[in-house]
């Protein structure tokens, strides 16, 4: 059987089982090839996120939380999230706004090991969301719009820029109300009205402070709602009054917003969120070039992560047919077998399971 591996996850002396190939096609490691560590080590340095490698067929253990979770990206998280956390209430609170601060959130080393590729993904799946909801989204708003930096081969600035953009995405529900955020029914349209003023606010509060000479920032937290149809918020823009970042920070927050736990809704699976986004760009509402490329990204960095069923059963992700946008995975379910959800619609993953879920 071909099993996808994160590429930081490869040891030598592991079969390949497709052919590794670069953005031109061209054969980098030979289907048949017994791993190295100058083989492995030479893929660290290109945009190539998992290796098919052919393993024997046997059931699959689910192994414990500790080796879903690795303890450095946790540990940068769990730092970085402190820092956020502070920086927004500082700024919704006293109106203090901490350049420095801000500098020391977007360290390189941080930002390397935040946006790491497929590990990224996979670690912001595996992580619970514990502590605040809008501090959690806003930082994987932010970490995802790293990887779409690196995806679109971004500038260093603008990958940057692009970050900080994420991170504040939301900032201005610092000033709406708990009992609207929190509230678990359905908001009436005086509430979603207060709702959607969080875009005006959240532009407002950063113009305060010294990235408001930051035209592609501003904009970006501005017009996240805004849809390429002109449907969005606040202002109604049609695509080519959207900026770039406007355009990409639609798709990673509605994204987020769906995949994790919300107060008022469960997340749902990374697939049916696929396909949801796919549905709005063929419907004009989210940019095409950003969406596909998003989506076909993602997908790719899903492999290997573990999930939940609807027939009950979990399973782990082994491969994703990566020529179509709308592909459904196969996965490996813990007695070994395999199920094709292209072909057996009756079945549907549920959710990515968080480490703590796997290990229960």
């Amino acid at each position: 059987m071909l099993k996808a591996y994160a590429v930081e996850n490869l040891r030598p002396g592991m079969v390949v089982g497709r052919d590794v190939m670069d953005g031109d096609m061209n054969v980098l490691i030979g289907q048949g090839i017994n791993l190295t560590l100058e083989l492995i080590y030479s893929l660290l340095d290109r945009p190539i996120f998992s290796v098919y490698i052919e393993e024997e067929d046997e059931a699959v253990d689910i192994p414990g939380k500790e080796f879903l979770l690795d303890d450095a990206y946790t540990s940068c998280y769990d730092t970085v999230y402190r820092k956020l956390k502070l920086m927004f209430e500082n700024l919704a609170e006293r109106g203090e706004f901490d350049a420095a601060a801000l500098q020391d959130i977007m360290d390189e080393k941080n930002f390397r090991e935040l946006c790491d590729g497929a590990k990224a993904v996979s670690q912001i799946h595996n992580m619970a969301r514990e502590g605040s909801y809008l501090i959690n989204h806003c930082l994987h708003v932010g970490i995802l719009a790293g990887l779409m930096g690196k995806w679109l081969n971004l500038s260093i600035l603008d990958q940057y820029n692009l970050v900080i953009a994420g991170l504040f995405i939301d900032i201005g529900k610092m000033r709406i109300s708990s009992e609207i955020l929190e509230k678990k029914g359905r908001l009436t349209e005086a509430e979603f009205d207060v709702i959607k003023k969080h875009t005006q606010f959240g532009h407002d509060m950063i113009g305060m402070t010294t990235l408001s000479a930051n035209r592609d920032i501003m904009d970006g937290v501005l017009q996240h709602h805004e849809r390429c149809d002109g449907s969005g918020y606040p202002n109604g823009l049609p695509r080519a009054q959207i900026s770039r970042f406007g355009r990409i920070l639609a798709i990673l927050d509605i994204y987020d917003a769906m995949a994790g736990d919300r107060i008022f809704a469960k997340r749902r699976s990374p697939f049916d969120v696929f396909a949801i986004l796919y549905d709005d760009i063929l419907n004009g509402k989210l940019d095409t070039e950003y969406g596909v490329l998003f989506i076909k990204n993602l997908c790719h960095a899903l492999n290997g992560n573990w999930v939940q069923l609807s027939n009950g059963e979990r399973g782990r992700i082994v491969y994703i047919d990566e020529s179509r946008v709308n592909s459904l995975p196969v996965v490996q379910t813990t007695k070994g077998e395999f199920i094709d959800l292209n072909a057996t619609r009756q079945v549907k993953i549920e959710s990515i399971l968080t480490a703590a879920e796997v290990s229960a």
